[in-house]
């Protein structure tokens, strides 16, 4: 039977936005104590907050696809793109963007440098692959500068505590691109990284693996903005709507 792939790369995309508009609206909008008063509420509004406690965890599930996707992109769009360095500009420039965003959203505080946004974590492993295709000469000394950059990789967004880490997000990332030339195989390495994080997530690599190779509509920098855009919107929403309705 012919094999066919059907996903291409536009579909990913919105796909993967969807699950994590679904995952951040559960951890953005709190329906929980201290975000909003302990004083009893009415029937309508205690009803809100038992619908939001089975509702959200529902959510987060869902969301467990978007990151997955995410990465496998994020490597295509390293083998295939034109120019590396506008590439990572891109990035680093989106990652600066979103971070008082992030901050709003999760910590509730214009600046929090305990954690960073997903962007950072994106680009550290653009930037580990960069490493790795220079190195991709088979030595023992190649093989052993190659373990040392994804070490580095690792490290710096474990110690930065960037979204998803180092162990899951960069090693994702450069699993991926290792074995992009063995489809079902880097699925399935891939999906043992992620497991580390989710089951559910594994799903995300039924759609990769049907992946038609074709980028699709391209919306410019619509995905760029998107990230920052909406983890406002959903903060804004929590401060000025939610907060102010319960207290």
């Amino acid at each position: 039977m012919e094999f066919r792939a059907f996903f291409s790369g536009s579909q990913l995309k919105w796909i993967a936005i969807f699950a994590m508009i679904l995952d951040h609206t559960a951890k953005i909008i709190s329906f929980q104590p201290p975000m909003i008063s302990s004083v009893p509420f009415a029937n309508e509004s205690n009803h809100l907050i038992e619908a939001s406690q089975v509702i959200f965890p529902v959510f987060i599930m869902i969301g467990r696809l978007a990151f997955p996707i995410f990465c496998f992109l994020l490597e295509e769009g390293f083998i295939h793109t034109s120019n590396i360095k506008k590439y990572l500009s891109r990035l680093f420039l989106f990652a600066l963007v979103s971070e008082i965003p992030y901050d709003l959203a999760f910590s509730h505080q214009l600046i929090d440098l305990e954690s960073q946004n997903v962007f950072f974590t994106l680009l550290i492993g653009l930037l580990v692959i960069i490493g790795l295709e220079k190195l991709q000469v088979h030595s023992i000394q190649n093989g052993i500068f190659s373990i040392i950059l994804v070490g580095m990789g690792i490290f710096l967004a474990e110690w930065l505590q960037t979204d998803y880490g180092g162990w899951i997000g960069v090693l994702l990332i450069v699993v991926l691109y290792l074995f992009r030339d063995f489809l079902l195989l880097k699925c399935i390495l891939g999906a043992l990284v992620l497991i580390q994080n989710s089951w559910f997530g594994l799903i995300a690599f039924i759609s990769i693996y049907f992946y038609n190779g074709q980028r699709g509509k391209q919306w410019k920098y619509f995905f760029y903005w998107f990230y920052p855009v909406h983890l406002l919107v959903l903060a804004g929403i929590q401060q000025f709507l939610i907060i102010p309705y319960f207290n």
